[in-house]
């Protein structure tokens, strides 16, 4: 995703004298920063100099008055929001005696217009769980794909890894002690890094066993999220556990029995979503090195499957319903503008805050545009059967699940 960082650093010398007593204060010092956009907001930080306790500024945008603001800390984030995209505005900071002024153009919205093609694979009680894409001719899908054998039998043994060339899936399987099994969760740090659950590697030339950590016994893992400094896996009653760079794993308290379904990082954030049927249960948890702390979820009442963010600027979870906030310290999650569906909502990912997807149950599938939500459902609906997880990279989507009654793995690519 391009974005558009525009910064105004401007140093306000004030020298006016004081009409009472006309002794002349001492120049004071404030920083005016557009920050970030995004399609309809800018976000502009204020910041006083340390020696200053209070100072009153109104806000203009082109030439009308957006906001009074009195800052009483070092610091001041203002979020001006409701604009059209791809479009500059000229910010005006002015306390009457001395004004300075800032320019922002908003994000441009990305295209809606997606073709799509549906595929299957395998036959009775397959089912594929996720995907990751590394370019426009190679995606990882990974799950449970029975065929039938050579005889026409039907085969004992899944595989449990789709490779995709651009134009087709070749089928093959990894084993673990002599076995291929089920494989849950796929990640990609890297086209040379790429994790198959935490039991097989892709360094680039070879797919690896990794030996079993004794802290995985009786677990079920459900996702996986990394970068250059080791990765995170979440799963079955609460776990988390943490793999640092030089292969050491770390097993993290949650505190919670629940089962994790998704992680996501951005910046220095890590979160991660769980939920439970019976009895009716979800949590949020932010991740900080060997840590893990609830946050709240208040006031989501259902199910949790997926979470995706960017630090600082949106986050969303999604399960029952698409929940938003622009910031963790908001009070509540917000559904109401975000009620486009009336489907389960199972992963989210994006490229950036003005391109991201959801899929879900009965081939649900939105695309977010950084100013509306549009549903792909006409292309990619199933009867019977959901996605379970998607990835986007540029102008690719590839959403995976099952389809039928008896199962079989489903593939969406969406190209744009």
């Amino acid at each position: 995703m391009t974005k558009f960082f525009l910064t105004a650093f401007i140093i306000l010398l004030l020298f006016s004298g004081c009409p009472d007593t006309g002794v002349q204060p001492k120049p004071n010092t404030l920083l005016f920063v557009v920050e970030d956009v995004t399609c309809t907001e800018v976000f502009l930080k204020l910041s006083l100099d340390p020696s200053e306790k209070q100072r009153t500024v109104t806000l203009l945008r082109n030439d009308s008055t957006v906001a009074t603001i009195t800052m009483v800390s070092t610091d001041s984030l203002f979020v001006d929001e409701g604009l059209l995209p791809n479009k500059a505005y000229a910010y005006t900071l002015s306390n009457g005696s001395w004004k300075v002024t800032a320019l922002a153009t908003t994000m441009d919205t990305t295209s809606h217009n997606w073709s799509w093609e549906i595929d299957t694979l395998g036959i009775a009680y397959s089912m594929l769980y996720d995907v990751a894409i590394i370019n426009d001719t190679l995606a990882y899908a990974v799950g449970q794909i029975y065929v039938k054998d050579s005889t026409g039998q039907f085969d004992p043994q899944p595989y449990n890894l789709a490779i995709w060339n651009g134009q087709s899936w070749k089928l093959q399987k990894l084993f673990a002690n002599g076995f291929p099994p089920a494989i849950n969760s796929v990640f990609a740090v890297s086209a040379f890094d790429v994790w198959f659950s935490p039991w097989f590697h892709w360094d680039g030339r070879n797919f690896q066993e990794i030996p079993s950590d004794p802290i995985f016994f009786g677990i079920g893992i459900n996702k996986i999220w990394g970068d250059s400094n080791g990765i995170y896996v979440v799963g079955t009653n609460g776990f988390i556990a943490h793999r640092s760079a030089n292969g050491t794993w770390t097993k993290i308290e949650s505190g919670t029995d629940l089962d994790f379904q998704d992680i996501y990082g951005s910046g220095d954030e890590v979160l991660a979503v769980c939920t439970s049927n019976y009895p009716l249960g979800r949590g949020i948890y932010r991740i900080q090195e060997n840590t893990a702390t609830e946050i709240s979820s208040y006031p989501i009442g259902y199910q949790l499957f997926g979470v995706w963010f960017h630090q600082n600027r949106h986050y969303y979870v999604v399960g029952d319903g698409i929940y938003e906030k622009r910031f963790l310290s908001d009070n509540a999650w917000n559904n109401g503008p975000l009620d486009v569906t009336k489907y389960e909502t199972k992963k989210m990912r994006g490229n950036g805050v003005n391109d991201a997807v959801v899929v879900g149950a009965f081939g649900e599938c939105l695309h977010w545009n950084g100013k509306n939500w549009k549903s792909n459902r006409d292309q990619t609906a199933i009867t019977d059967g959901e996605y379970e997880s998607v990835a986007i990279k540029n102008n690719l989507v590839i959403a995976v699940g099952w389809y039928g009654s008896n199962g079989k793995a489903v593939v969406a690519i969406g190209k744009r």
